[in-house]
């Protein structure tokens, strides 16, 4: 930090952010997953890492708190890239179940080293109670966020009716 420079715990988000992105995108163009966006990435270790489990688009939304627009692009260009299926359900027709193929399956184990590595590297030369203090402030910061943005949207963004446009991982 330069000297007299203000210290901002947003700003502070966002570059760390940035530098994240930067090093997954470098890393990502080594392993040669070009068509793989960091989010997908998320996906398919989702998936993968709960093979017990029915996910729908649904989960996707709160899981990673998207909205159902976007996860659907998501899904949308996963699908064309060939990494998942979405599957009818059976007994409900609507519910689409996301399934990964063989290229999604074989991506994953590619995704879960690289998320390993990149955990490791991130909490290099912390202590334990660093990494729990970390995780018990980002859940602070995490809980101010989804307060503000659930009153600000249903009190000035969208009227009552229009409260479906609300993320589900925000209601």
């Amino acid at each position: 930090m330069e000297f007299g420079e203000k210290r901002e715990v947003g700003r502070e988000i966002l570059s760390l952010s940035n530098l994240l992105y930067r090093k997954i995108e470098y890393d990502k163009k080594r392993s040669g997953i070009y068509d793989l966006q960091y989010v997908q990435g998320g996906i398919i270790k989702y998936i993968k890492e709960n093979p017990q489990k029915d996910i729908f688009p649904r989960d996707i939304v709160k899981r990673f708190c998207l909205t159902r627009s976007t996860v659907a692009g998501i899904l949308q260009k996963m699908e064309q890239n060939g990494y998942i299926e979405m599957q009818s359900y059976p007994g409900d027709a609507r519910l689409k179940k996301i399934v990964l193929t063989e290229k999604g399956d074989e991506a994953s184990h590619l995704v879960i080293q690289h998320i390993q590595r990149m955990e490791r590297l991130l909490v290099k030369d912390m202590t334990a109670e660093e990494i729990d203090c970390l995780f018990q402030l980002t859940k602070k910061i995490r809980e101010n966020l989804t307060e503000d943005l659930k009153c600000s949207m249903k009190n000035k963004c969208y009227a009552k009716k229009d409260s479906r446009r609300i993320p589900f991982c925000l209601r």
